[in-house]
């Protein structure tokens, strides 16, 4: 029986702790001097609560951090009918703690307090270069190499631009070309940073964006079909398609440094994607003929070409960028 926390999870957790102000912290005997920069706790994973003191002139304050679930308990649920729950249920691997604490001091109770509010900020003037690999890899569409900048035309206010190109022969059928082939998308984005802390950590560059896209495919392409009351009356259809999509999105996501330069930066969004297909020599009529195996052909789906007369529909969006802060 396996057990996402007990296996996966070290006996001890880390907790990252900074100040406002110069401080100190006693924890199990030891006094740690904090400020801005973050230090780090590493304390024995319990049912109990973490339990230190802060330090700052003539303030002192006792702290108590509850223990939660560590996010490995919850994955068993995905696993095994939820089994390694059972095992975990046993071990104290499956709690952790809040695991960034900043502290600053309350100016109408004069005491230290756990503050959420951002301490970074992305000033004007700053610059990103960036690209998004997971459309380089998206074999699903249409792979493209893509390439975009951001700028802060204020503080924690940006606009980006992006645009994607394939200029690679993505023809499925050799033997037919009604049109040259082209695959290219841009992106338009306004993001406010710092303003909400879903991660509760004051130091992560958090944001709220509006996103504009434009994807645009021009493809030659073939199915294999049948008519529905003759199967015996087989065709072979040769055609080529102008694919455009538009998507609107509102998004949520978070910059993670990778040192002092680069950066990723993880994004997920809800939105509407609006298709439209212009058909070039197709004879095929889903009225009245079946696509070759199935309805679900696996090729077919991924052309999104079975549904090519819906025009919206809900969009969901995953996915990262890699960047170089200039």
């Amino acid at each position: 029986m396996t057990s996402c926390a007990s296996i996966l999870n070290k006996e001890t957790t880390v907790v990252k702790i900074s100040s406002d102000k110069k401080s100190k912290i006693i924890y199990l005997n030891d006094t740690l001097l904090i400020s801005k920069k973050q230090i780090k706790l590493k304390p024995i994973r319990s049912n109990n609560p973490l339990n230190f003191s802060i330090l700052r002139d003539s303030l002192k304050e006792d702290i108590s951090l509850k223990r939660k679930l560590s996010p490995l308990f919850w994955l068993n649920i995905t696993q095994n009918y939820g089994l390694g729950i059972l095992v975990d249920l046993t071990n104290d691997k499956r709690f952790t703690y809040r695991h960034n604490l900043h502290f600053v001091t309350d100016s109408i109770t004069n005491k230290m307090v756990i503050s959420n509010k951002k301490i970074s900020f992305l000033p004007k003037n700053k610059f990103f270069l960036y690209t998004s690999p997971l459309q380089f890899l998206d074999f699903f569409s249409v792979p493209m190499v893509t390439l975009g900048t951001e700028y802060f035309i204020d503080n924690n206010f940006s606009l980006s631009a992006e645009y994607g190109f394939n200029n690679s022969d993505y023809n499925r059928n050799y033997e037919v070309s009604f049109l040259d082939e082209k695959n290219n998308a841009y992106r338009f984005e306004t993001k406010l940073y710092n303003k909400i802390n879903l991660t509760n950590n004051v130091y992560l560059n958090e944001y709220l964006a509006i996103e504009f896209r434009k994807i645009k495919n021009e493809y030659n392409d073939q199915i294999n079909y049948y008519e529905i009351e003759n199967s015996n009356n087989y065709y072979i259809d040769d055609f080529a398609t102008k694919k455009n999509v538009t998507i609107f999105n509102l998004k949520y996501g978070l910059i993670v440094p990778i040192g002092k330069k680069f950066y990723f930066d993880f994004y997920t969004g809800l939105g509407l994607r609006i298709k439209k297909f212009d058909h070039k020599n197709l004879e095929y009529n889903k009225n009245i003929h079946q696509i070759q195996y199935s309805d679900n052909f696996f090729l077919f789906d991924t052309r999104d070409f079975k549904n090519y007369d819906q025009k919206s529909f809900f969009n969901y969006s995953l996915g990262f960028k890699l960047g170089i802060k200039l």
